[in-house]
């Protein structure tokens, strides 16, 4: 891996393959196995995702995860600015994820590129299938605000149209040891071909604040 300094502003551009650093306290790699290798490029503050694979779903997750760690209770904020139309369920969104196991529980705050909208999606066992079934709300378009938050077990999803103002979307109790993983997750529901997720006002806390980057690639 290319370990990169924490200076806020000045990082010279780089490209890892599979996986890489994109900060201190930022790392970006695939889960599962993605046909096309995703990427993550970061530009004053703003998180270009490009993620490949079949879905975030089932008993079996493919997609790329720029994350991080996160001990305790926390909350991660992003705007999706955009996503490219790849499937009607292609998924950008924030995440709180047990493990990098692809199989792993998880809670995902997502938005799609078109009428689907928004949905929390979650898996609450190792290998268990993810749900809850017909849980696309079909009305929250991109762009728009996402958040994850977890208190104890328990994880929440967020929606906001101005990041003012939340929805809350749904609640579900997951195995979380006290450190967890979260982060930007994008798939593209079309194993092979990339997906674009642009991120912006990204925030994880209580954590320690992440170095904000000038410019950065990680990925292939």
């Amino acid at each position: 891996l290319l370990s990169r300094p924490a200076n806020p502003t000045c990082v010279a551009p780089a490209r890892v393959a599979g996986a890489g650093t994109v900060s201190a306290t930022w790392l970006a790699g695939d889960i599962g196995a993605p046909a096309a290798p995703g990427s993550t490029t970061v530009a004053s503050g703003r998180y270009t995702v490009r993620g490949s694979g079949a879905d975030i779903w089932g008993t079996r997750d493919a997609f790329h995860f720029t994350r991080r760690q996160l001990t305790g209770d926390g909350d991660v904020v992003a705007r999706v600015a955009s996503l490219s139309p790849t499937d009607a369920w292609a998924k950008a969104g924030v995440m709180v994820r047990a493990s990098l196991a692809a199989d792993s529980p998880f809670a995902l705050m997502l938005v799609t590129p078109g009428g689907n909208g928004g949905s929390f999606q979650y898996r609450t066992t190792a290998g268990g299938t993810a749900g809850p079934p017909n849980s696309a709300d079909r009305v929250s378009l991109v762009p728009r605000w996402v958040k994850v938050s977890r208190r104890g077990n328990a994880v929440s999803g967020s929606l906001s149209a101005d990041g003012v103002a939340w929805t809350s979307v749904g609640t579900v109790t997951l195995p979380l040891a006290s450190t967890a993983y979260v982060g930007l997750a994008v798939t593209s529901h079309v194993d092979g071909v990339l997906a674009t997720g642009v991120f912006e006002n990204v925030t994880v806390s209580p954590a320690t604040p992440a170095a904000v980057l000038a410019a950065g690639t990680v990925g292939s």
